[in-house]
């Protein structure tokens, strides 16, 4: 990361590259723009099933209409003088909109190198989520556009012995 760019720049870059990526990726998916709601970043066109790239966690498919917000997070991030997995960073507003509109996540791992390379995915229920982040809400202070968020280990709903670094989503067998 160059000087010019901060830690928050890099991170909304790499959501708007994944993002772009998935609704290009998975054709039942459209792309949602800011102006017509932030809380969300695609919705499903057409009946969304379960892939071997695309497991879906809690529900057996996705209807259309159905809001779909796509979260990345790198495989392992710095914690002081060793590395731990990587979170997914949750806004409780954008959250609770996705819960009362029966939303799902498209969650995503990516290692930090060109191209982003995506080692797994999987699609949950905002439900599913709300339960994994309860006791994780916390209040962030400053200029930020939201004031309580919550972080989730990517571990926490995808198995870590079936996600290998060096083998992409898609490519495995």
């Amino acid at each position: 990361m160059s000087s010019r760019t901060s830690a928050l720049e890099s991170s909304k870059a790499s959501g708007d590259a994944l993002e772009a990526e998935l609704v290009q990726a998975i054709d039942a998916l459209e792309f949602v723009g800011d102006r017509t709601a932030t809380w969300h970043d695609a919705r499903t066109t057409a009946l969304l099933e379960p892939a071997h790239s695309l497991p879906f966690y809690g529900v057996v498919v996705v209807e259309p209409e159905t809001p779909v917000e796509i979260k990345g997070c790198q495989i392992e991030t710095s914690n002081g003088d060793s590395t731990t997995r990587g979170r997914f960073y949750v806004k409780r507003d954008a959250h609770e909109q996705l819960l009362e509109a029966a939303g799902m996540y498209l969650l995503v791992v990516y290692i930090p190198r060109p191209g982003l390379p995506q080692v797994a995915r999987a699609i949950v229920p905002a439900t599913i989520v709300d339960e994994l982040l309860a006791g994780r809400w916390y209040e962030v202070g400053g200029s930020r556009s939201e004031s309580v968020v919550a972080k989730l280990a990517w571990s926490h709903v995808i198995d870590p012995a079936g996600v290998d670094p060096s083998t992409r989503v898609g490519d495995r067998r």
